[in-house]
């Protein structure tokens, strides 16, 4: 096998990984982030866009790129994944560049990677600008991932959130997936995590870019140094039902 072509596969196979471990896994994420920044990753292009192969995009650049109807442009993490499924049959034009080039290009834009793959990815504009300042590395949301039966201790906040909520709030309309949001405070007392707040969040979205961008809000509000958990509301048992009796600060 050619060396260049080994390597370059190694490459989209590590961020394909990468991708696939970090949906499920919030530890995973920073170096996701990091890797596609400096990753390949390539757009299809209109015909006779003029341009082919790898290419730095800079402003005066001057590319057809395809947008799907619902305004999202399809990124790929390598030629392979473009014909994921056999969605796309025939070869199409496309170019290449790295994943910083391509953000900078299309400032304001939805994306979305791998949108035929088993795993894919929407990068919104707020996320995308996050990725560009490197602030996404320093303002990332504590997740829950609970592994074993936990007891913990929740209840209403003896000091509400205000201030968030409403920032959240203005979020949420924004998102037509959000159906519901709600707010707790909860304490594990075998950890040694101190008491904090807790969002349930009910949504039939993309949940990590959502927790993120939620994230991002309420870091900025309430400071890096507090521990916020985010959770995503679904199923029955546990918090969940808890959640379920309570009374949302957001419903749709």
């Amino acid at each position: 096998m050619d060396l260049l072509k080994f390597l370059k596969r190694r490459k989209s196979d590590n961020i394909e990984a990468l991708l696939k471990k970090a949906v499920g896994n919030p530890s995973y994420r920073d170096e996701f982030y990091r890797q596609l920044l400096t990753a390949r990753l390539v757009i299809i292009t209109k015909e006779n866009a003029g341009i082919t192969g790898y290419v730095t995009l800079q402003k005066d650049t001057r590319v057809e790129i395809l947008t799907f109807e619902d305004g999202y442009i399809p990124v790929f993490t390598s030629t392979e994944k473009i014909f994921d499924k056999g969605i796309i049959k025939e070869q199409v034009p496309f170019l290449e560049c790295t994943g910083e080039d391509l953000f900078n290009f299309v400032k304001g834009a939805k994306l979305i990677l791998n949108p035929y793959s088993d795993y894919s990815k929407e990068l919104l504009p707020d996320e995308i600008e996050q990725l560009l300042d490197r602030s996404i590395f320093t303002h990332s949301p504590k997740q829950i991932v609970i592994t074993k039966d936990t007891e913990v201790l929740i209840g209403e906040p003896a000091k509400y959130p205000d201030i968030v909520v409403d920032a959240l709030k203005a979020l949420f309309i924004k998102k037509s997936d959000v159906t519901a949001a709600y707010v707790a405070w909860i304490h594990d007392p075998s950890s040694d995590v101190p008491p904090h707040y807790i969002f349930a969040i009910e949504t039939r979205g993309d949940w990590w870019s959502l927790s993120n961008e939620a994230g991002s809000i309420a870091n900025e509000i309430l400071g890096g140094n507090q521990i916020i958990d985010f959770m995503q509301l679904s199923g029955n048992g546990g918090i969940n039902d808890y959640f379920k009796k309570s009374s949302p600060f957001y419903r749709k």
